[in-house]
């Protein structure tokens, strides 16, 4: 028997989601030291298996995010991670998501001493602490766990609040491949396509939900129009809110300023954030959907990736934000529900030229300074054999 390091990522490629881009890339960067990932099955899986170093082993899980859902997960998950361990014996569960994988962490560790870290991303107290089975079910795995792993010093504490001990909680926040994401000129193609040459573009990457706070930049736009005639906005993602962000704009008069480009695949991203003057996200926490109520911002990979490609940023206050950026050095972060205050900041990078660069700058310095994908590997690595030596 062979032992073996097993991560169970929850989202993993072609799934398109943080998590996902998060686990794929720096578990790239990984030494081959016998890895096997579970991953979702889905009709692309063969092409991203086929040129992972890692070996990738795909099951059949349901999707969606309901309570029956993810219990029907957890019950996957466990069944194909005991057989992992029965057949290969497994040195170190890596748990991607508390809930859906925890579980196969928390009973292989009592069945058979096999030690798991749980990846948490903030949030999950306050979304499902409410539910008293939820909330004894997250005490239980992570108290359990040899590590929690934070994407931000944000998530950490709250998890400290949740009453987990602090040097419980390692920090490890998303990385960047700062050679693909780099600055470079504008892609003639899609400048051409969207109309974009000569324009002050705005720029958000993100799904279309309302934590990530598309509106309120729609409605600086609209302040803005008559200002600046060359104004744009350019979304590019996908969700459940685009049809009201639509209607949002028609009625504000700026349906013609805001770009909904929609989904665009990772490889194309850099080209999209090398298209924008200004990159925007004005990330805040979900109040009006129900199911995601509580929902925030745990850290924002776009803004290191937007920083990678040497634009400067404007960022919502809320969340782990801080940790993706250095407020006055690399971006400015702000009240993301005070109209006024977002016009303004945008009106300031728009005319201070000089302020935009010294961001621009600084932000790339810093993302190749601290968020470098082999950085983020070397952080795991050392978490492994602590485990290991301990």
């Amino acid at each position: 028997m062979r032992n073996i390091n097993l991560l169970i990522p929850g989202d993993f490629p072609p799934i398109v989601s943080g998590i996902a881009t998060y686990f794929y890339e720096i578990w790239k960067k990984l030494p081959d030291g016998n890895r096997v990932i579970i991953a979702s099955r889905r009709k692309s899986s063969s092409q991203i298996d086929r040129h992972y170093p890692h070996k990738i082993f795909r099951v059949n899980i349901p999707d969606g995010n309901q309570l029956r859902q993810k219990i029907t997960k957890g019950i996957i998950y466990l069944y194909w991670a005991m057989k992992m361990h029965l057949k290969h014996r497994i040195k170190i569960l890596h748990c991607g998501q508390i809930l859906s994988s925890g579980v196969a962490g928390w009973c292989l560790n009592k069945l058979f001493k096999v030690p798991y870290v749980v990846y948490i991303y903030g949030s999950e107290t306050l979304r499902f602490g409410s539910t008293p089975l939820l909330k004894n079910l997250l005490k239980i795995f992570a108290q359990n766990s040899n590590y929690l792993i934070a994407n931000s010093n944000f998530t950490k504490d709250e998890y400290i609040r949740f009453g987990i001990p602090s040097q419980k909680i390692k920090v490890i926040t998303p990385g960047v491949d700062t050679n693909r994401f780099c600055p470079k000129p504008r892609n003639k193609k899609i400048a051409d396509k969207y109309n974009l040459h000569g324009k002050i573009v705005l720029l958000t990457v993100g799904r279309l939900d309302e934590r990530k706070g598309h509106d309120k930049v729609i409605e600086a736009i609209s302040i803005l129009k008559n200002r600046y005639n060359n104004l744009v906005y350019l979304i590019v993602g996908d969700g459940r809110e685009k049809k009201k962000l639509q209607e949002l704009a028609e009625t504000l008069g700026v349906r013609k300023r805001v770009i909904f480009v929609g989904f665009v695949p990772d490889n194309e991203l850099p080209k999209y954030y090398n298209l924008c003057d200004i990159f925007i996200l004005l990330n805040r926490q979900t109040e009006a959907n129900k199911q995601l109520r509580g929902d925030y911002e745990g850290f924002g990979i776009v803004f290191i990736e937007a920083s990678a490609c040497g634009k400067p940023v404007i960022a919502g206050n809320f969340g782990g934000i801080y940790d993706a950026v250095e407020n006055g050095y690399g971006g400015l972060i702000i009240n993301p529900i005070d109209t006024a205050e977002i016009t303004k900041t945008i009106q300031l990078l728009i005319e201070n030229r000089e302020l935009r660069e010294t961001l621009s700058q600084n932000g790339l310095e810093r993302v190749k300074k601290q968020f470098t994908l082999e950085r983020k590997a070397e952080q795991i690595l050392e978490i492994e054999k602590e485990i290991s030596d301990g």
